[in-house]
């Protein structure tokens, strides 16, 4: 059961119950599908248990991979800004909804994993616990951004329309 947002009530005082500890893992080959858009070069300041994770570019820039919607964000222009935007949009950026029911329903993860969905939300999946799997985070990350490639990769160019035959030096039509 996933309660209303007025029914919420957080597991712990601060963000520790949405959020991993980013710092064990060797996030560079985790987030290259992702680049571009994603910035070569940043620090991951905050990763959700849902495959969100938000990195400071070196300009200061926070943005936002979001592997369960195959998306790349930038999420605010600051440190500051990012701050502010994730106290109003909590429950959406971290999905905390979804967190508090596997909570309730005793379906905590191991270290090194992350939740995924069981049916992708292209194929009709749900933000629902019953459609939450667990997977090693560097399988769910390969797997993220294989899907995350293939839809943003460039479409063919089209063939190029063959040339009517011309003559003359004006180009006109015999």
């Amino acid at each position: 059961m996933i309660l209303p947002a007025s029914k919420l009530i957080p597991v712990a005082p601060t963000l520790d119950a949405y959020v991993m500890d980013p710092t064990p893992f060797n996030w560079g080959p985790l987030l290259a599908p992702f680049s571009p858009p994603l910035p070569r070069e940043g620090s991951v300041i905050l990763a959700s248990f849902f495959g969100d994770v938000f990195v400071e570019d070196r300009d200061g820039g926070v943005w936002w991979v979001n592997g369960l919607e195959e998306r790349v964000d930038r999420a605010a222009l600051n440190q500051e800004q990012f701050l502010h935007r994730l106290s109003r949009e909590y429950v959406m950026m971290l999905k905390t909804k979804v967190m508090e029911a596997l909570i309730v329903n005793d379906r905590l993860l191991k270290t090194g994993m992350i939740y995924g969905l069981k049916t992708p939300r292209s194929a009709g999946g749900k933000y629902h616990p019953d459609n939450f799997g667990a997977a090693p985070i560097a399988d769910s990350f390969a797997y993220m951004g294989a899907l995350f490639k293939k839809k943003n990769e460039a479409p063919p160019l089209p063939a190029a329309p063959e040339s009517k035959k011309k003559s003359g030096i004006w180009g006109k039509k015999r």
